[in-house]
């Protein structure tokens, strides 16, 4: 038993030799120093891989060329994007830039050189009135003119059989070449249902009935009709129409220039005069005195729109150059006039007074913004008036099957489109002088 605790007492006294050994401090000196290693180890620069190395890892060298071969070809594909969006913002920039210049140099144009500008609707006006020239001096007279007008025969055939119209018209003027004959198809619905031949009166409708029967087989005589008209009752139909015409530029001036002009005096007596060329034009029997009285009048009333009112005499200056040059362009295509082309004509008279009376009340009366600013007003107004009705007469031309609707619409959008360039240079530039030369005036 004594050995036992012998032994039980040495291993105690080894115990607190080993707590005294781990609790005991140090002196000051070895404490200061562990500290100071502490704070230099702290402060160092200690690289990744050492720091890794440190505490038993290298990672830093596997993860870093890693992050490197994922990140660099998201960058890449950032900076692609990035240029081709700036590519695009850069080309969109290019294309407003050029609509700018664009746009900046017609109104730059318009604005400052709309003197030079006159020089092309003057121009078109001479050239129309040389071609109507050469028209007169080879033909007789300044239009083609068709049966209705000119007078003659028209056969309407109708018939299911299916005709070729060119055909036909060779066959006929080989068989009458001494006659003038025309030959065009009848159709309904898209579908041709017959033929139309219209020739002089130098030929009987029996003949180019029995030479197409030869052609085409037998006609029953329910299946066509003729119609003859007389040349001299042709001649007297265009020649009211003409008057009806001459009539209508006498009304339209006298009406611009009560509306535009100043003095009570000088408009009763325009008015006068206007209403006496009109009774001498349609009362009564047909004299060629009273027709060159008539014309003479209105000369007379010209000269007093152009001493009174230059804004009426350039509106009736501008519808006379829209008939003039519609009336050329229809002879240049080869188009023979009937009754309803002068029907367009009229027409056509209205349409142009629309636009020029519309562009001269903006520009006269209105006082509101600079002359160029009213104009620019006036022109959005009139282009879409002149655009809707332009479609209008397309979709017509498309889908009618009418010969006289056809004629009808392409003469009336022949006028549109010279009206067009006669309203907005030819009216526009003579009325911007007109109101810089008073304008210069009363500054002076």
């Amino acid at each position: 038993m004594g050995e036992e605790e012998q032994k039980k007492e040495e291993h105690a006294e080894e115990e607190n030799s080993i707590h005294e050994t781990i609790e005991e401090p140090k002196s000051e000196e070895d404490i200061y120093k562990k500290e100071d290693r502490k704070e230099m180890v702290d402060d160092a620069e200690i690289s990744p891989e050492e720091e890794g190395f440190m505490k038993g890892y290298d990672k830093a060298d596997e993860e870093k060329p890693e992050e490197k071969v994922e990140e660099q070809p998201k960058k890449e594909l950032i900076e692609e994007k990035k240029e081709k969006q700036t590519k695009k913002e850069k080309h969109k920039e290019k294309v407003k830039k050029e609509k700018k210049t664009l746009k900046q140099t017609i109104k730059h144009l318009y604005e400052k050189k709309y003197k030079k500008l006159l020089i092309i609707p003057f121009t078109l006006l001479i050239l129309s009135l040389i071609l109507i020239g050469i028209q007169i001096a080879t033909t007789g007279d300044f239009i083609r003119k068709d049966v209705s007008l000119s007078g003659g025969i028209t056969i309407t055939i109708q018939s299911d059989k299916d005709v070729n119209v060119l055909d036909i018209k060779d066959y006929l003027n080989n068989q009458f070449p001494d006659s003038e004959l025309s030959v065009r198809g009848l159709k309904q619905t898209g579908r041709q249902i017959g033929l139309i031949i219209e020739g002089t009166e130098d030929i009987e409708s029996e003949q180019i009935i029995t030479s197409l029967t030869s052609k085409i087989g037998e006609l029953e005589k329910d299946q066509y009709s003729v119609a003859v008209m007389g040349s001299s009752l042709g001649a007297s139909f265009f020649r009211e129409t003409i008057k009806a015409i001459y009539i209508s530029f006498l009304f339209m001036g006298i009406v611009i220039f009560l509306y535009f002009s100043k003095g009570t005096k000088i408009k009763i007596i325009s008015t006068f005069l206007t209403l006496i060329a009109a009774m001498l034009m349609f009362g009564g029997s047909h004299s060629t005195l009273k027709s060159v009285i008539a014309y003479l009048i209105g000369i007379t009333l010209l000269v007093i729109y152009f001493k009174k009112s230059i804004p009426s005499f350039v509106v009736i200056l501008n519808v006379f150059s829209d008939v003039i040059v519609t009336l050329a362009i229809i002879d240049l295509i080869g188009m023979k006039l009937s009754t309803a082309g002068i029907a367009a004509f009229l027409m056509i008279i209205g349409y142009s007074v629309d636009t020029n009376i519309l562009l001269s009340t903006k520009l006269l009366k209105r006082k509101e913004g600079t002359v160029f600013e009213r104009l620019i007003g006036s022109m959005k107004t009139g282009l879409t008036m002149t655009l809707t009705t332009s479609v209008a007469i397309i979709v017509a031309l498309m889908f009618t099957q009418s010969s006289v609707i056809q004629q009808i619409m392409t003469i009336l959008f022949i006028g549109l489109i010279v009206d067009m360039i006669y309203t907005w240079l030819q009216n526009a530039g003579i009325l911007r002088l007109y109101l810089d030369k008073k304008n210069n005036e009363t500054q002076s």
